[in-house]
């Protein structure tokens, strides 16, 4: 049983508790087909896709890395009267599908620039700044200033909807920023675009408030400005790291074969050995006799001398002002039998580094 199966049995076991307690004369309705709300939900986004441009005319494409463009904001218009001429946002999407709960949902995705800096996981934190809208513009969710988000649910962590995380991961990060003397940040080269979302990849019949109805497509508009790590079973790794087959949610990568897939799992490879044992933290604050007073500095250091097997985690502002360089150093002592594997991976070595 792999994680999704997992939550997906806890929740329907939340939900039958909760029904049981309902008055006996409350009449639960079943959900509608998915099949059938994804075929009305996918008319209805390539409806307004057909019938809605975005502002391209105040976006520079010919320099979408301009200092310009890092303030422009993404907004929707109807293709009418003085803009009957406009191009409609179906021609500008790329489409990208999701297979969830037997249905392969069509994604789409507008790509206004991509971004500079760093990719995007589903298995990362991520701080975005969007607005969310219904079909018929009206808005129900939307934040100014960047939100961080887990982008996958486990445990406590909410994550958010499979279509916006989907959508995120198309897009790479700001290279850096600047603070005004009002103390306003304008973020630079970072991604901006999209992302249009049936509702069996968002709330479907489960909506979070009254502003958004049951089984409605929901899209939103974003600014990927950052992304960090995550360490779900705190074993060490990046939690990106333990997605073996990149294929975006770690949810088909079990070395052992135990019920804990690897990012929720403090034993990889079954060796009776933790993972965090298996590997060695580190942490920098200097270069040189130097400190990092910037994180700009630490990430060099990391770029110039990190080792073949050190593993970038984070980076950290300490309450002195002083920068931390987190790293991992992943161990491979079975270059013979086991030359890709390190090992954390390999339950044919048991180095328990906790004892040294």
């Amino acid at each position: 049983m792999n994680l999704r199966k997992l939550i997906l049995a806890s929740l329907s076991i939340l939900l039958l508790t909760v029904s049981c307690r309902r008055d006996d004369d409350q009449t639960i309705v079943p959900d509608r087909d998915r099949q059938e709300v994804y075929d009305e939900n996918i008319m209805e986004i390539e409806e307004y896709l057909s019938t809605h441009f975005y502002n391209y005319d105040e976006f520079d494409a010919a320099n979408p890395y301009s200092l310009a463009n890092d303030q422009f904001e993404l907004v929707f218009g109807a293709i009418e009267g003085g803009n009957a001429d406009k191009t409609p946002l179906m021609d500008q999407v790329i489409e990208k599908t999701v297979t969830q709960d037997g249905i392969d949902y069509k994604l789409y995705i507008l790509k206004v620039r991509e971004g500079l800096n760093k990719d995007v996981h589903g298995l990362d934190n991520a701080a975005v700044s969007y607005r969310g809208t219904l079909s018929d513009d009206t808005s129900f969710d939307s934040a100014v200033t960047p939100v961080l988000f887990p982008l996958t649910s486990v445990g406590s962590q909410g994550g958010v909807v499979t279509g916006f995380r989907e959508g995120l991961t198309e897009f790479k990060t700001a290279d850096g920023f600047t603070q005004s003397t009002d103390g306003s940040v304008v973020y630079h080269n970072h991604g901006i675009g999209a992302v249009f979302i049936p509702s069996g990849l968002a709330y479907f019949s489960v909506s979070p408030n009254a502003d958004i109805p049951q089984y409605a497509p929901i899209f939103f508009t974003f600014n990927v400005v950052s992304r960090s790590n995550t360490d779900y079973d705190l074993d060490g790794i990046p939690s990106h790291l333990e997605d073996l087959s990149m294929t975006g949610d770690g949810l088909d990568d079990n070395t052992d074969g135990d019920l804990l897939v690897n990012f929720i799992d403090n034993d990889d490879d079954g060796d009776g050995v933790l993972t965090r044992d298996e590997v060695e933290k580190k942490a920098y604050t200097e270069n040189g006799g130097a400190s990092f007073t910037t994180e700009a500095e630490a990430q060099s250091y990391f770029d110039t001398n990190a080792a073949a097997d050190e593993i970038f985690v984070s980076i950290n502002l300490e309450s002195n002002g002083i920068y931390t360089l987190n790293t991992v150093i992943v161990p491979n002592t079975n270059n013979t039998d086991s030359p890709d594997l390190p090992d954390y991976l390999d339950d044919t070595v048991t180095n328990d580094l906790s004892e040294d």
